[in-house]
């Protein structure tokens, strides 16, 4: 059985491949001759192309490095029988801390106070308290869950929405049906987005909603931008109908230099980061050996992604 890994990984973990069976021809490409390697491979392992979808007539299986499915399920992908997987929940506690810290930031006043340090200013600046505010959670998957489990710990009431997930941790208030997403809206002092990006979540957060929250609310989004509607919320930052926003996805990346968005003072802004970790590629590839011994024993894999939902549908 040929695996095919691209684009190229450390010898450390090409050989962790190798080592999950000896009926593997594991073969690593570039990604110029990823669709000429993969004319022949049953696995492929990392971002695929929809050029090598359609290159890969023997290609059952794609396990994907993304978390995010909207930019890799390709009318050929849609079309086909390969199942494909993703990283959904791997990186879940990189996203979730980084969200974190830009909820702390937005609330603590933290670039105000970067600000009056590079003037030598001794002053201080207006702040939220954490300690009994209410985090409204949007998406309570892998990201949704490590988010709550640091709010909690900061003592805040913890309130969700999710379609699918039904089981809640005793230390979350509400888990609600997403039409409850405006009530959540609308009683959170902190909104975080966690849901994934498709045709249903696009700009799923809006003018409307954003005139729903709070004035001393702050909105965090590390899932997609497109699921924010970007225009109507640098509108509502420069009004300050909201408190502030912590950004680190938007709806073209990179932000453009024009982009107001840079300019505002109540706006935290990192460079799509949030799921950046030393740790990532070994935790991908520990995850990929499990579904791969999976694969070659004949048992389901895990985060197989729903095509026409756009990502793993998980029960409870």
């Amino acid at each position: 059985m040929k695996v095919l890994l691209c684009p190229e990984v450390s010898q450390e973990l090409f050989e962790q491949v190798k080592a999950v069976s000896p009926a593997l021809n594991v073969v690593m490409a570039s990604r110029e001759a990823a669709a000429r390697e993969a004319e022949d491979a049953e696995v492929f392992y990392g971002y695929h192309s929809d050029e090598i979808v359609k290159a890969g007539k023997k290609l059952k299986w794609i396990q994907s490095g993304s978390a995010g499915m909207d930019k890799f399920l390709s009318p050929a992908l849609m079309d086909s029988d390969i199942l494909i997987c993703n990283a959904s929940g791997l990186h879940a506690p990189q996203v979730a801390e980084h969200a974190w810290a830009l909820t702390l930031g937005l609330c603590r006043g933290i670039p105000q106070y970067v600000r009056n340090q590079a003037e030598r200013a001794w002053k201080g600046t207006p702040y939220m308290d954490l300690y009994g505010a209410t985090a409204g959670i949007v998406g309570f998957g892998g990201i949704g869950k490590e988010y709550a489990r640091r709010a909690h710990a900061f003592d805040m009431r913890i309130v969700t929405v999710d379609a699918h997930t039904k089981e809640k941790p005793a230390y979350v208030e509400s888990l609600w049906g997403p039409e409850r997403l405006n009530d959540l809206i609308r009683m959170s002092d902190v909104v975080f987005i966690a849901v994934p990006y498709t045709k249903e979540t696009e700009k799923l957060i809006n003018a409307e909603r954003l005139s729903m929250m709070k004035p001393t609310a702050f909105l965090v989004n590390t899932a997609r931008g497109p699921i924010v509607d970007e225009q109507a919320l640098t509108a509502a930052l420069k009004a300050r109908q909201i408190a502030g926003a912590g950004l680190d996805v938007f709806e073209a990346e990179p932000l453009s230099k024009e982009s107001e968005l840079w300019g505002l003072d109540n706006v935290l802004i990192t460079p799509h980061a949030a799921g950046s970790s030393a740790l990532r590629p070994k935790r991908l590839m520990d995850f990929f050996c499990e579904n791969l011994r999976r694969h070659l024993a004949g048992q389901p894999l895990m985060n197989v992604v729903d095509k026409k939902r756009g990502y793993p549908v998980r029960e409870g």
